[in-house]
């Protein structure tokens, strides 16, 4: 393998020389410059490249390890793991569709459910007049090993009371809004964010408070265009791809 570049590093910035290295090394991975399978250089060649020690770079490669970036083969290195699984975001995009995909059955586990206020945006996006009366739904779905979501869907309390309690009987949103009168339902929009876990969601989802998580967030909609539910599903980094196909 051809010796790496010299690469840089910032001393005494806020964030720790080993997660400085984590981030670019995250980089490349993720844009693809090493894919599935390649050999990552060695400790030393990294430590060279970024003058730093040996110890550094192996906190850095660790973290990478526990985020499921790469595997360390004894005697072989370190080397890229597989891709993760992709959920492709498109209209007819469902958890329940996923999880049959990757064999699973449905496991999803209702957490807690309130009754909220709606503001103007919400309100906005589920076409209700603001002030109006929401159902709040909190789950954990999981679809397979290392795949899962910690969810949030909000409904017109009026017309979708007692969805929570189908939920968890059912175990997928699928079946329990068939029960309510939607066995048809698209996705209308979707929006992709990265932020902090909550604690809540660290906590399901076991992963580290200071490790961002991926947002999506989304509106679905009935046969006849009606805003039903917006969802976001929180996804700990690394564990689910979302691919996004052009029409």
């Amino acid at each position: 393998m051809e010796s790496l570049p010299r690469r840089r590093v910032r001393r005494g910035a806020p964030v720790p020389v080993w997660r400085q290295i984590e981030i670019d090394l995250t980089f490349e991975i993720r844009t693809g410059f090493w894919g599935p399978g390649d050999r990552l250089p060695s400790e030393a060649e990294l430590a060279a490249a970024y003058g730093v020690h040996r110890h550094t770079v192996r906190v850095a490669l660790a973290r990478l390890a526990e985020e499921g970036l790469v595997v360390s083969h004894q005697g072989k290195g370190v080397f890229v793991a597989r891709r993760p699984v992709e959920y492709a975001v498109t209209r007819e995009s469902k958890w329940s569709e996923f999880e049959q995909r990757l064999a699973a059955n449905p496991d999803g586990k209702l957490l807690r459910s309130s009754v909220r206020t709606a503001n103007a945006e919400l309100a906005g996006l589920l076409a209700l007049a603001p002030g109006a009366e929401l159902l709040v739904v909190e789950t954990l779905r999981r679809a397979g090993p290392g795949v899962s979501a910690y969810c949030y869907h909000v409904f017109d309390n009026a017309r979708f009371a007692g969805i929570d309690a189908a939920f968890r009987r059912l175990h997928s949103y699928t079946p329990a809004l068939a029960e309510f009168g939607h066995p048809e339902f698209f996705r209308a929009k979707t929006w992709i964010d990265c932020r902090l876990p909550r604690a809540d969601e660290a906590r399901a989802l076991a992963v580290a408070a200071d490790t961002p998580v991926m947002v999506m967030s989304y509106v679905d909609a009935g046969r006849d265009g009606t805003p039903i539910l917006f969802g976001a599903a929180v996804v700990p980094n690394g564990r689910l791809r979302f691919r996004i196909d052009s029409p």
